[in-house]
């Protein structure tokens, strides 16, 4: 009887422990959302305006940035001395202003949901030369990658700290930022290379990745050479859902509550192996990771312009990527689709009709979240998408 009760005490840190994390009710709700850059500077001075107008349009989620690197604009347009930093308190970062906890007690008092959008690999405070990731160039040399190297000690703990510092506070969930990717030659740093050796027990270089394309002139193909590529595509995309289950531990402990949900580019769930290739994403093992909800950037004007489309062909290519997500999703809600309002080439308008065609689209799936980007101030929500 000692045994079993000495047992019982062993055993109960680890079950409350566990009960903390994975116990909390996990639903994910249907979200109709909008996407905060910079907020206007006239809810400074009362931020529960704007949770108000979203409200009355139909909005039900707030996606508020909570990083600001070196080229951003300030929230309310105000100065500050941090050139880069965060909108939360932290001992990692420069605190440009502390307002995550106004704005999530403003949105909770009027049943709004607040998720904390926050970058990854791409934090200006982060991007040194010391914490760079590594390119592989054409030939045998390397350039600077696109963002910090996951593979470093350093950046992982950085992170770590910072996603534990967010979790403080009463945030619904936390959107990543699409930085929380690999592009396609980046890996070459040593850290990288080492890892990569110790799991597979290869040790690669520019040109047995990529040197028969340079061989046959293929240096424009998003690839490599199958036989050293593939395999290496697909670690650096297991590598990254890794992380991400790291940060999602360290939120969920301080935090059982927070949902996660992956900015997804729009090739990833048209194309599974462009997905790997060109960004470390896979649809299958980011929900085998544990996020809630795929973000994609279904932003069709995008869309048309980079794969020079007209707007009936654009349209079936998002009814192509919806019909893929449905078919690998178990819960409609968990896919959000992410409409842009304005055209990121010159800023104009988006066609209202257009938007309200997509829509409809949408729709037709069944309870699909959506989320209108960007919104600053609440009458840039319009349409009848919610």
């Amino acid at each position: 009887m000692k045994h079993i009760i000495m047992l019982l005490i062993l055993l109960l840190p680890a079950y409350l422990y566990a009960g903390s994390v994975t116990l909390i009710d996990k639903t994910r709700p249907l979200l109709n959302g909008v996407q905060v850059f910079v907020l206007d500077p006239a809810y400074e001075n009362d931020p529960g305006s704007f949770f108000d107008e979203v409200k009355k349009q139909g909005g039900n989620t707030v996606f508020f940035r909570v990083f600001h690197n070196s080229i951003d604009r300030y929230h309310f347009l105000k100065k500050s001395e941090c050139s880069t930093g965060v909108y939360f308190q932290t001992d990692e970062a420069c605190v440009i202003d502390d307002i995550l906890g106004t704005m999530t007690e403003e949105a909770h008092k009027r049943g709004i949901k607040l998720y904390a959008w926050m970058a990854t690999r791409t934090l200006s405070f982060l991007k040194t030369p010391l914490l760079m990731e590594k390119t592989f160039a054409d030939g045998q040399g390397t350039g600077e990658g696109y963002g910090a190297s996951i593979f470093m000690s350093a950046v992982r703990r950085k992170l770590v700290r910072l996603f534990e510092d967010l979790a403080a506070y009463d945030i619904d969930g936390i959107l990543f930022q699409d930085d929380f990717i690999m592009r396609h030659r980046e890996g070459a740093s040593l850290s990288a290379l080492h890892a990569y050796y110790m799991d597979s027990g290869v040790m690669l270089t520019a040109s047995d990745l990529f040197g028969c394309l340079e061989r046959e002139n293929l240096t424009k193909v998003p690839g490599g050479c199958n036989e050293t590529y593939i395999p290496w595509a697909n670690w650096k995309t297991r590598k990254m859902a890794e992380f991400f289950s790291e940060l999602r531990q360290a939120v969920l402990v301080r935090n059982p509550s927070v949902r996660f949900a992956a900015n997804i580019y729009y090739e990833t769930p048209a194309d599974e192996m462009k997905g790997i290739s060109w960004y470390s994403q896979s649809i299958d093992m980011l929900l085998e990771a544990g996020f809630d909800y795929l973000a994609v950037m279904s932003y069709h004007d995008q869309i048309r312009r980079e794969m020079s489309l007209d707007y009936d062909s654009t349209k079936e290519y998002v009814n192509g990527m919806l019909s893929g997500l449905v078919s690998k999703v178990d819960d409609n809600n968990r896919i959000l689709m992410k409409l842009q309002r304005v055209s990121w080439a010159d800023k104009s308008g988006i066609d209202r009709r257009e938007l309200e065609d997509i829509c409809r689209l949408i729709d037709s799936y069944g309870s699909i979240s959506k989320a209108i980007v960007p919104v600053n101030k609440a009458s840039e929500v319009f349409g009848q998408c919610f």
